[in-house]
């Protein structure tokens, strides 16, 4: 599979926060200045600090020409991953040429000297189980692959090359573009990359980050004095250097053999000695802060922001101080600001964090609320609050008890240090090491030395008005300017004295305090005693209860997943009876979110959910999960919600569902597609009306229906003794009532029968055209399965080749499996700016009659080596608890109890012929004997086109309608 992410679509990951309102900060990755030799690592350069369970090796070397480069040999290691990191990135694109850094790395993939082949490298990966991506933040561009490990020496060879002598053909260069340009296209009416966008422009206008950076068929083009594939070839030059390189693999090789091929592959990559880039101006002046900025969003949403510019302090990531002044900020303890808001019912969620380097020689730090309705009013009083209590920390101080409570959090993480797979470990481990001397690598995140009010006062010193700037967002917002790359609405003002007054005049009648000790930090963090049997076992069965249980075979932690499911059938509820339930969970999962914060900073989680009945999910350290479920469930038995709650979360809902058809095209497809197969579902505009309409009395009702007449199923996974997980489960049987006779009911979907044609036609008010078109085999199985599953690996990479590459139609393509309970089959995808639906539709059908004839030539050579990598896909040991558990949960989630699917899988694959493959293809795609079902979205672009058609094919024109006729059937 080919994956390509690039600068917009993880600067969310790697960089400062976007304000969006519907989630809380989200805390981007340190990123301090690159590092050749920290002073404190100085004793011993080359020692990684490693968590105490993490049983992989490690080896920290520097290349000759300067690449340093982390190697982990890893024995479980199904796949081998590797990543190059580049001291570089869109903060360092000429003016002349905005995005070239994001141009590069997509031309840098196609074809070197040695591989000239543009299109070698993509099937490389695909034959081989692989896949590669690379994506450009501001300050790096960083590139990564994972493969089978048979492969990897091959794979690091054209890996290697790509920083050696890439060809930059300039034929396709228009291509590329127009590549980049649909990147551009996608996001240009996202909220979430505006405000990123517009947080910039109004920095300091001399400032790199100011500049627009994705790129587009505007920006990257010849120009007097400046001609792009000139300009790329002197940023290549320029920048792609190993002394500003950093590299990593992981494999399942030894540590002398990785240092063997690592050498081999990147030690001639050219040492240019080129200086690292410096930015030497401010990113804002008394010009830019102090401001107020007004934003009116695309979607719906209500938010405050409350952000200060910092200098970059990422040397003291050590201390973390910049965490410790967010722990203060984030809690919703009784007494906080966040307590506070929530109880006066202004506020949905708040979040708090710091970007130290988010603009490179500077840094940002971020308190965001999320408003309701009625917060909207109070937005003076909620900044008062606000600065109120940052001036309160400062005269008070910070604690070391609150520092040891943020050691406890980082040292039980550190402990017990979650793993990635290859492909992820070693993207992270390339990008880290730009920054951090190869000590840290690892721990930096969660490294905290001692107690260090210095470095916290430091930071709770520049969290002052003089840094500040407020942001105001949602649709009643009075707007004067217009962004010229992204279709986004602002209006700028200073911060006056008068402002400070009002905020200051509004919060005076609020008190507010730092929070108490956290309660739910795990005491016991001893391993069960018990033996690890082979797979779940069933623990305890009486009539309305029955549990499983499992330890786990790989991972010795004392954490566990424990899954609640207290079953009814919901065939028959109405859309009022479903929607009433909707709005009690909203609004009890609202109510909760003081102790879900202390929860998570304590390491444990929980969610209650309802689906067919409540599901309680508990995941994290397994100590105080019993007492912590028993918390949720008497609080649920117990809540009612006020008139006003249930009407505040109506409208939360109703702006959701809104919001959901303002979101990318790509991500409305699969959705659509689900409305469609599993039932019950419902018209938008009647899950609206039926907001409306839902009155307290119908919440109060749903939560007494699902607290009766329930069948009790528990999946346990980790941590438990046996007596432990009953004594769990009859905590919870104290809370619910319990129906002796009640049967497990699978939500229903629809068979995709061989006469199924369906397609759901809709419009957009985005420009963007997207189309998913799902080809489901009527016969179930796992022998289908594995056929649905190897013929999408063949296929995807030459999709994505001809439509994309060679096309140009969109960004987003793809052809991958999907399965639908127990049946499977192809979806082929795309988002495209340049074709409406019936030209990409029939784009699509050509592609399938050409693949046909390759199906026919297929070698039996090419099969096996994707038959190999789906089977290596399949049996790769799970990296985390929670993958391992979700190994079995499936199967138990439907009732097999023989807990064998992945072992029946696996025989199907062993046993999978070409000729088998072959038939699948010409019996679903060719022959036609399986149901289709075709998404259309039509955007604005393409308002006059028709949307496709085909023989037999029937118009969807209600989800309701299709959903009632299907489940009378």
């Amino acid at each position: 599979m080919f994956l390509r992410k690039s600068n917009s679509t993880l600067l969310q990951h790697l960089r400062s926060m976007t304000l969006l309102a519907s989630a809380a900060l989200v805390l981007s990755a340190c990123q301090p200045a690159p590092v050749a030799q920290s002073p404190a690592a100085a004793y011993d350069p080359y020692t990684i600090n490693v968590s105490p369970n993490d049983q992989r090796e490690y080896r920290a070397i520097t290349l000759d020409n300067g690449i340093r480069m982390v190697l982990v040999h890893d024995p479980e290691a199904e796949k081998s991953g590797a990543a190059l990191a580049v001291y570089a990135g869109s903060m360092q694109n000429p003016d002349t040429q905005l995005g070239l850094a994001h141009y590069l790395e997509h031309m840098l993939f196609l074809g070197t000297e040695k591989y000239p082949d543009p299109d070698e490298y993509g099937e490389f990966m695909a034959q081989n189980g692989g896949m590669h991506n690379a994506y450009t933040a501001d300050d790096h561009t960083n590139y990564m692959l994972e493969v089978n490990n048979d492969a990897l020496p091959e794979a690091l060879d054209r890996f290697a090359d790509f920083f050696k002598a890439p060809m930059f053909y300039p034929e396709y260069a228009e291509k590329e573009v127009n590549a980049v340009d649909s990147e551009w296209s996608m996001r240009r009416a996202s909220d979430g990359y505006i405000l990123f966008a517009l947080n910039n422009i109004l920095m300091n206008p001399e400032h790199p980050i100011a500049r627009f950076r994705i790129g587009n068929n505007e920006t990257l083009s010849d120009k007097e004095g400046s001609k792009l594939h000139d300009e790329m070839l002197a940023f290549y030059e320029r920048y792609y250097s190993a002394n500003l390189m950093t590299a990593s693999v992981v494999s399942n090789r030894s540590l002398d053999e990785l240092e063997a091929l690592a050498r081999d592959a990147f030690a001639d990559i050219p040492n240019r000695n080129v200086d690292a880039p410096v930015i030497d101006v401010p990113v804002a002046t008394a010009e830019q802060l102090q401001k107020k900025i007004y934003y009116r969003p695309q979607m719906e949403m209500r938010s405050v922001g409350i952000d200060f510019t910092m200098t970059n302090n990422l040397e003291d990531y050590r201390y973390q101080p910049n965490r410790i002044v967010a722990h203060l900020l984030n809690s919703e303890m009784p007494g906080t600001p966040a307590a506070l808001f929530r109880e006066l019912g202004w506020m949905e969620s708040m979040g708090a964090g710091a970007s130290p380097n988010a603009y490179g020689n500077a840094g940002r730090f971020q308190i965001q609320v999320s408003l309701t309705e009625a917060g909207m009013a109070h937005r003076d009083t909620i900044i008062g609050v606000v600065l109120n209590y940052l001036q309160q920390l400062r005269d008070e101080g910070i604690s070391e008890a609150y520092y040891e409570e943020v050691a406890t959090v980082l040292n039980n993480e550190f402990t017990f240090l979650r793993r990635t797979n290859a492909f992820n470990y070693a993207t992270s481990l390339a990008a880290d090491l730009l920054y951090f001397p190869y000590s840290d690598v690892i721990d930096n995140n969660y490294r905290l030395d001692g107690y260090s009010p210095e470095r916290i006062n430091r930071v709770l010193s520049q969290l002052t008005t003089d840094n500040l700037r407020v942001w105001y967002v949602s649709p009643q917002e009075e707007t004067d300017q217009e962004m010229y790359f992204f279709d986004g609405r602002y209006r700028v003002e200073d911060i006056t004295a008068q402002d400070y007054a009002n905020w200051q005049q509004a919060a005076a009648q609020y008190t507010v305090n730092l929070p108490s000790v956290n309660t739910l930090f795990p005491e016991d963090l001893s391993m069960s005693s018990e033996p690890v049997t082979a797979k779940p076992v069933e623990i305890h069965s009486e009539p309305g209860v029955s549990v499983y249980l499992k330890r786990s075979d790989r991972f010795a932690e004392p954490r566990a997943d424990v899954f609640v499911q207290l079953h009814q059938s919901w065939q028959e509820k109405s859309l009022r009876d479903q929607v009433a339930v909707q709005v009690l969970m909203d609004t009890f999962n609202l109510s909760q979110q003081a102790l879900a914060r202390e929860a998570s900073i304590a390491g444990t989680g929980f969610r209650l959910s309802a689906s067919n009945g409540l599901q309680l999910t508990l995941t994290g350290f397994n100590d105080q999960q019993g007492q912590l479920a028993s918390r949720v469930l008497a609080s649920f038995a117990d809540f009612a919600p006020s008139e006003n709650a249930v009407a505040q979360s109506a409208d939360r809902l109703r702006r959701s569902v809104l919001n959901q058809r303002l979101q990318f095209p790509m991500q409305q497809m699969f959705p659509a597609f689900n409305q469609i197969m599993r039932l019950p579902s419902a018209d938008y505009q009647e899950q609206l009306a039926v907001l409306q309409e839902v009155t307290l009395a119908d919440v109060m009702a749903a939560r007494d229906s699902l607290l009766t007449g329930n069948l009790m199923r528990v999946f346990v996974f980790g941590n438990y003794d046996n007596a432990d997980a009953i004594a769990l489960v009859n905590d919870v049987k104290q809370h619910v009532g319990l129906d002796p006779n009640a049967t497990y009911v699978r939500s229903p979907v629809v068979k995709p029968t061989t006469d199924l044609r369906v397609t759901w036609q809709d419009n957009l008010t985005l420009e963007d055209t997207a189309v998913l078109d799902v080809w489901l085999s009527p016969q179930e199985g796992y022998a289908e399965r594995v056929r649905a599953w190897v013929l999408a690996e063949m296929m995807h990479n030459r999709f994505f080749t001809e439509l994309r590459t060679e096309d140009q139609l969109g960004y987003a393509v793809g052809a991958n499996r999907i399965n639908l309970e127990d049946y499977s089959g192809i979806g082929f995808y795309i988002q495209s700016p340049v074709r409406g639906t019936s030209g990409l539709v029939a784009r699509f059908d050509e592609f399938r009659a050409a693949y046909a004839e390759r199906m026919a030539n297929l070698s039996d050579e090419q099969f096996e080596q994707v038959r190999n990598s789906v089977l290596t896909d399949l049996l790769q040991p799970p990296q985390t608890l929670s993958q391992e558990a979700g190994r079995f949960r499936s199967d138990w989630a439907i009732e097999r109890y023989d807990f064998d699917s992945v072992e029946k899988m696996a025989a199907e694959l062993r046993a999978l012929t070409k000729a088998d493959v072959q038939n699948f293809y010409q019996r679903v795609i060719v022959d036609g004997e399986a149901a289709r079902v075709l998404i259309q979205l039509r955007g604005t672009r393409f308002a006059e086109e028709d949307f496709a058609t085909f023989d037999g094919v029937e118009v969807i024109e209600s989800m309701s309608a299709w959903s009632a006729s299907q489940l009378q059937q």
